[in-house]
């Protein structure tokens, strides 16, 4: 009797497509992020996120004919970033949405380790364009060069199958940390005088709540990470046939 050899395999690899190896990763990515999620260990990742969110802003800007003046961010995890000209609600949505999205696109090209250094690459090349074009202040200037350079070595000194799993693991903490960016500066209750953020800008030109334009945020960007996280967890796209298949094995 003869059994095909690909298909158990596949079955015991893969549940609906979806990749046990990259599921357990994923799981164990979440769970030491949570566990860690206090620790100074985390701070320049925070930090990273922060940048991406003012940087959208200013991607913003200037994809709607506008021009960036500058971008600061701060010790304490805040940031600004100043604008002239563009699409003002455009602009104003681009940074906790923009945020996502960046992470997103980080996490679903994790998968594949034939394009990890290009990722790397781009971010690399982003981040040096930014410190000598927007980011003006030295506190900035500092941490965007060393984040350049520990993206220049995670995407070409370490092995293509770390430098994956580390690129995973930025997406995947850009991406939760956006959503918990939301909910902390814009739906969450506070005691004291409120403070300004992106959904409060949004709310004095439309007439919105600033609640209602946060849940908005937080329901595309949440909708968008799921979709993302289920492409994320699929076998990487080699193209290549799997190993042993029309070569059933004897029983």
């Amino acid at each position: 009797m003869h059994i095909g050899a690909t298909g158990m395999s596949t079955t015991r690899e893969q549940i609906e497509g979806i990749s046990l190896q990259n599921l357990m990763l994923q799981m164990g990515l979440l769970c030491m992020m949570f566990y860690l999620w206090s620790s100074p260990a985390l701070h320049p990742i925070k930090l990273m996120v922060v940048l991406f969110h003012e940087m959208s802003h200013g991607l913003m800007a200037i994809l709607t004919g506008g021009d960036v003046v500058s971008i600061v961010i701060t010790s304490d995890e805040g940031g600004a970033c100043e604008t002239a000209g563009g699409l003002e609600l455009a602009i104003i949505s681009a940074g906790y949405l923009g945020a996502m999205f960046v992470g997103g696109m980080i996490l679903y090209l994790s998968r594949a380790k034939h394009v990890v250094p290009v990722v790397y690459g781009m971010l690399t090349l982003v981040l040096v364009a930014a410190v000598a074009t927007v980011l003006e202040d030295e506190y900035s200037r500092t941490f965007a060069s060393c984040l350049a350079g520990a993206f220049i070595f995670l995407g070409f000194v370490l092995p293509a199958g770390w430098g994956a799993i580390f690129l995973r693991a930025i997406g995947t903490f850009a991406c939760v940390y956006s959503l918990f960016d939301i909910y902390w500066d814009v739906l969450a209750e506070r005691e004291g005088p409120s403070t300004f953020n992106d959904a409060v800008a949004f709310s004095e030109i439309t007439g919105f709540q600033p609640q209602a334009v946060g849940m908005a945020w937080m329901l595309a960007s949440v909708v968008f990470f799921l979709v993302v996280l289920k492409f994320a967890l699929t076998a990487e796209p080699d193209g290549s046939p799997s190993q042993g298949h029309g070569q059933p094995a004897s029983v």
